[in-house]
């Protein structure tokens, strides 16, 4: 009776509607049913062989926001924890799942997307894997090597690691790394596979190949010199024995995923074109060709966004691969081997390094801009640059983090040792790095970090807001640029030739500027302000930044003058900000260095110097860290430079110093007892000012009554709106660290250029003639009476001063106070202050013309003492400042990653991790899920 009655739709397909695609039911069921991923954390063991179950993994995704959204990190370390046998098989046959996929004739083609779901399923894991405390688990399946004769080879098919080396054709455009008359030339450089599990020493024939391609670069036993020869003959004998006993082993699981991913960079029609396949290959798909004309090329094989998108998986699957960096502790990370990223570095063979280092080097400078496009919004008309965007980022940051790693014995271990470039190391990336010469290559590489650096400041100073997209690399951008200065001299010497020099300082201190309120970016500044280091200590650097800029610099930070007025300015910007105490060694060095060269500097400059002099030597700054001292050092040499070198050259900066002279007398006769009753005057007058503030502000608003932190924060906003104050209670110029705002502007004077000091100012008072010559060692030996307040003076340095409570000692003082360099400036004061008191008349302001000849014709030869030779400090390697850099760039490529939610919910140890609070619609959105329990 049943059977005529009408067969009802469901309701989505009633409607017309389906409510889910086949492919989505199928990923729900993946999710929350039996046979899915809940199966992993089962108690039973899934066989191998059960294929109708593992082929989920590589045929349900489409995307790998599919992957992490449906495989969540916990779901992974609840699999780990109930059932670790069953995520060390899907380790296994995913892996050899695409070993037997790269060599298949089907592939690349249908079975694309199955290799692709498996390096987003594997990178799923292996983050959550590389977490684990306990490394036993890895250790066993991921880096154990077995026995030959107990692994089935034919289990492996994309291993290849047991072939001999193939010869390919190279062609005549393809790794010109060398010019022929050059001893480092690299042409005719061999082809050879991924050597997995290879040592490092090569055979002696293979050697003597290689040295009589290098040109000659041998030594007295015809041994190559680079990072793949032979350790040499002391270690011969233990070498020898390794090699034997890994030829008796399979390269580790971890070891041939390496090296099958490698292979898929330039897998022919997956991420390369099909073109590289060609009749004299034999039909191998794999062929190790560089990628973009540029360094080692002279043309391009080209591309397309589909290849794009593929090298950016197989890329980001890579860096995964060698992130076990990040889940390293800081104090361990110089002792801890990063095992694929030493195979990456230091075993792999020439060809292969050369094609991989030449494809990232060409990719990240070479792509062309799409910032700089003329057409609004243009980004929403051109969705195919994204995928060349992210292609230039991972490619930026797959070579950083090549060049980034070094073994421990290559790491200084001690802040005086040589550099890196100057210091032996084997990592193969950099030592070609450090070798390329070609002037075409350094033209081609510079000008595309520099055309990076054109489409950053293009975007930013976009009149329509939102219509060009941020360049996303600008970090790995100037990382790249510190490196290649730091590791090739030739290089560092072409980019002053060049006259981009002037380019690069200009590009460094506008990024300063703009980033230094973020403290997100914090660590970028600092980047900036090492590089800015390196630059300076170039002896062309000094003859660069007198130049005038050649950017259009945005008119709130715009300074008339050279660039080295710019960068004085920026750097009393960047010095009165709060929290970038870490940046004025390293900016006040860069001064220091170029002081000798320095020539014209104007009225701002000259000003802001002096204010800077006057901030790092205030008694509540200088007695606030141990390393404060240093700061006034360097200025003090920045001082005595100008006056050894330039003195008729900068007329501004000798008015600027005379007109401080007190400030540099209190320094020669400076103690802790001096420095403690100052630091308790200026607290007793702030909080005067505070109570003359309530005093004026009470009339207005009758019955208020306001806290002394408000007190303080109208007194503060007086002397930032340029009421007239002492110029010894300008605390807000003088505590950099606490400096709630920027110093109030100095206005520009034509010629004659000259500071205009406060018309309420004394004017200065001529010394005698016993406070010449040796003046700061008769200052300094005078005592000073004791008073009743000592022993409360001492409590006070007990407490600790400063923000990080630093506990000053008379000792301490004494031994940075008497090496001061203050004799010069002393003795020119001593000099040019009566001098300048002569010819002109007291209270007139600034000086007058006749002044401002005098300075220039001034000499002081007979007068100083011998000038200390000129040399520059460079920034020097330390074991803390290379675990900082690393922890900057896998930081970057953390942040990176979240956009695929590539290692998040995972625990890094290298870095902290700290969520942003939300804004706008997505927090209103979120509060209002909370209040109903969603989340």
């Amino acid at each position: 009776m049943f059977r005529n009655l009408p067969t009802f739709k469901s309701l989505p397909q009633a409607i017309g509607l389906p409510f889910l695609s086949s492919a989505e039911d199928a990923q729900v069921q993946f999710k929350a049913g039996d046979n899915g991923l809940k199966r992993l954390s089962g108690e039973d063991v899934i066989p191998i062989s059960e294929e109708s179950y593992w082929s989920q993994y590589w045929t349900l995704f489409s995307s790998a926001s599919d992957v992490n959204s449906l495989i969540s990190a916990q779901d992974v370390r609840q699999a780990l924890s109930a059932n670790p046998d069953n995520v060390a098989n899907l380790i296994t046959v995913l892996s050899h799942h695409l070993f037997m996929l790269l060599p298949s004739p089907a592939f690349p083609g249908p079975s694309t997307d199955e290799a692709l779901n498996c390096l987003r399923v594997l990178g799923r894991v292996l983050v959550v894997v590389y977490e684990m405390e306990d490394p036993t688990w890895a250790n066993t399946n991921l880096w154990a090597r077995k026995p030959r004769g107990s692994v089935d080879l034919r289990d492996f098919p994309g291993s290849r690691h047991d072939e001999p080396p193939a010869d390919l054709a190279i062609e005549d455009d393809q790794f010109t790394l060398g010019d022929d008359d050059d001893e480092d030339a690299d042409e005719g450089a061999r082809a050879f596979k991924a050597s997995v599990g290879r040592s490092r020493k090569a055979s002696a024939a293979t050697q003597k190949s290689q040295a009589e391609e290098n040109g000659g670069d041998t030594d007295e036993n015809g041994t190559l010199r680079d990072p793949l020869a032979n350790p040499g003959p002391a270690a011969e004998a233990d070498e020898e024995q390794n090699v034997a006993k890994h030829e008796d082993l399979v390269p580790s699981l971890a070891e041939r995923l390496f090296s099958c991913t490698v292979d898929l960079l330039f897998c022919a029609g997956f991420s390369v074109p099909e073109s590289v396949r060609g009749e004299d290959h034999d039909g191998d798909k794999v062929n190790y060709v560089i990628w973009e004309k540029g360094v080692g090329s002279t043309v391009s094989i080209g591309s397309t966004s589909e290849l794009d998108r593929n090298k950016v998986e197989v890329l980001r699957f890579l860096l995964i691969l060698l992130s076990t960096t990040m889940y390293i502790s800081p104090g361990a990370l110089q002792s801890t081997p990063n095992p694929l990223l030493e195979h990456l570095t230091h075993d792999l063979e020439r060809r292969l390094v050369l094609s991989l280092l030449c494809s990232l080097l060409n990719t990240s400078v070479g792509s062309p801009k799409t910032g700089t496009s003329a057409m609004p919004y243009n980004h929403l008309v051109f969705r195919a640059s994204d995928e060349r965007r992210s292609l230039v980022r991972m490619c930026l940051m797959t070579l950083l983090v090549a060049l980034d790693y070094r073994s421990f014995d290559s790491i200084p271990q001690t802040p005086g040792t040589p550099g890196v470039a100057e210091a032996k190391d084997e990592n193969a990336f950099r030592f070609f790095v450090s070798k390329l010469h070609r002037k075409d290559d350094f033209a081609f590489v510079l000008g595309g970090i520099i055309g990076i650096l054109e489409e950053h400041l293009a975007v930013s100073n976009n009149y329509l807001p939102g219509s060009k997209k941020p360049v996303p690399y600008l970090l790995e951008a100037f990382m790249l640029l510190w490196r290649l200065v730091d590791l090739n001299k030739r290089f560092r010497a072409y980019v002053f030739e060049s006259g981009k020099a002037i380019d690069i300082i200009g590009y460094v201190l506008i990024c300063c500027l703009e980033f230094k309120g973020d403290p997100s970016q914090h660590g970028f500044l600092r980047l900036l302000s090492y590089l800015l280091q390196t630059l300076s200590a170039d002896q062309a650097f000094g003859s660069a930044i007198n130049q005038p800029l050649r950017q259009a610099v945005p008119a709130k930070w715009a300074v008339q003058g050279s660039a080295a007025d710019f960068m004085i300015v920026s750097i009393y910007s960047i010095a009165t900000t709060p929290g970038l105490n870490q940046l004025f060694p390293a900016l006040t060095i860069a001064i220091t260095n170029a002081a000798p060269h320095l020539r014209h500097i104007g009225v701002q400059a000259s000003t802001r110097l002096l204010q800077l002099f006057k901030a790092f030597s205030a008694p509540n700054f200088l007695l606030a860290d141990e390393g404060h001292p240093r700061l006034v050092y360097y200025l003090l040499e920045t001082f005595n430079s100008i006056l050894y070198y330039q003195l008729n050259e900068n007329p501004n900066v000798v008015y600027s110093i005379l007109q401080s002279h007190q400030d540099f007398q209190k320094l020669a006769t400076f103690t802790l007892l001096s420095g403690l009753r100052e630091i308790q005057r200026k607290k007793a007058l702030r909080e005067e000012r505070a109570a003359a503030a309530a005093a004026a502000a009470a009339p207005a608003r009758p019955g208020l009554v306001r806290s002394n932190s408000e007190l303080a924060m109208l007194a503060e906003k007086a002397a930032l709106l340029g009421r007239e104050i002492d110029d010894d209670e300008d605390d807000h110029i003088a505590s950099p660290p606490t400096a709630g705002g920027s110093a109030p502007s100095t206005p520009t004077v034509d010629a004659p250029p000259a500071a205009t000091p406060s018309s309420t100012e004394e004017p200065p008072r001529p010394l005698s003639e016993k406070a010449r010559g040796k003046m700061r060692a008769t200052e300094s030996t005078t005592s000073l009476p004791l008073e009743d307040d000592e022993e409360e003076l001492m409590k006070v340095a007990a407490a600790g001063v400063g923000p990080t409570g630093y506990v000053p000692t008379q000792e301490w003082v004494s031994s940075w106070q008497k090496g001061l360099p203050l004799d010069p400036v002393l003795v020119a004061i001593s000099e040019l202050l009566p001098k300048i008191q002569d010819s002109q008349p007291p209270r007139t302001g600034g000086p007058s013309s006749k002044v401002f000849n005098l300075l220039k014709g001034m000499s002081l030869g007979d007068a100083l003492p011998p000038a200390p030779p000129v040399v520059p400090r460079k920034f020097q390697w330390s074991p803390q400042s290379c675990v900082w850099l690393t922890s900057l760039l896998w930081g970057d490529i953390y942040v990176a990653g979240l956009a695929q939610g590539l290692w998040k919910d995972t625990t890094v140890r290298l870095f902290g991790v700290k969520q942003a609070p939300a804004k706008g619609r997505p927090a209103q959105v979120d509060r209002m899920l909370k209040m109903i329990g969603v989340v």
